[in-house]
């Protein structure tokens, strides 16, 4: 069983991230739109894990046993590569009008209503 209920999917660590020595778990950067994103609809970041699927990490995402979120499109086609089930939300970097963060907020609460709390 796993110790974490949600396993949100990214690419791979931003340069900026590396440069920081910054992850997901640290709300910074990206993390921080996903983070308010989450409390916004009553899921706690203690709940979250994160994995990033071109980083080697395709066999954690594999075993996961719960709701796998697949942030970006590139993520959501290699999960679907990988015949693994997921749901899908942009990628709290995203360009365009979606990055303003009411937008997320509202954009991650429609996509997610039916994610299991």
């Amino acid at each position: 069983m796993n110790e974490y209920l949600y396993l949100f999917v990214g690419e791979e660590r931003s340069e900026k991230a590396k440069q920081m020595g910054v992850i997901w778990r640290d709300k910074r950067l990206a993390a921080s739109h996903l983070y308010k994103a989450l409390d916004n609809i009553g899921i706690e970041w203690d709940n979250c894990d994160f994995a990033n699927v071109f980083e080697g990490e395709i066999d954690k995402i594999k075993s996961f046993n719960g709701p796998v979120i697949a942030m970006g499109r590139k993520v959501e086609k290699a999960l679907k590569k990988e015949n693994i089930s997921h749901y899908f939300i942009y990628h709290p970097a995203t360009r365009g009008s979606l990055r303003r963060i009411e937008n997320y907020l509202s954009h991650v609460e429609e996509a997610l209503v039916s994610l299991p709390k």
